[in-house]
């Protein structure tokens, strides 16, 4: 009996975890500018995918806020990269996930009007920008 129930405690928490609903972006970047040094890197890059994924989403009904979001985009990428470098650590992971956000942002910025793509090209060169600064430090002599 007493093991029937634990299993039945152990499945609740296990399914309430998995509810959990996923942080909103105002929440995410509240909790990456209160983290440690050493977790900012993953949390600014987490922060700069929702961002873009929310412009993405924005652009079809309210195009001045997805152009904000992509200015918002590069700031995260930036950060990400920054405190990747003054802590030292997630250097590689951080210069995949940046890797990666450049692509996905090229990607997006075709599937908008072509009027519509210019803050994409400064964002996409500052995110290429951060990510160069990281190889600099990867591969230095």
């Amino acid at each position: 009996m007493r093991r029937i129930i634990f299993i039945f405690v152990i499945l609740g928490f296990a399914f309430a975890s998995f509810a959990k609903e996923p942080e909103t972006i105002d929440q995410l970047k509240a909790r990456a500018e209160a983290a440690d040094i050493t977790k900012q890197p993953e949390l600014y890059s987490k922060l700069a995918k929702q961002q873009l994924e929310a412009a993405n989403d924005a652009y079809s009904t309210n195009a001045d806020q997805a152009r904000s979001l992509v200015n918002q985009v590069a700031d995260s990428a930036e950060k990400a990269s920054s405190a990747s470098l003054k802590s030292n650590r997630r250097e590689k992971k951080t210069e995949i996930d940046l890797r990666q956000l450049a692509k996905r942002m090229d990607d997006v910025a075709h599937t908008w009007a072509f009027e519509d793509r210019e803050p994409f090209k400064a964002a996409i060169q500052r995110v290429e920008t951060a990510h160069s600064k990281l190889l600099d430090r990867m591969f230095e002599k």
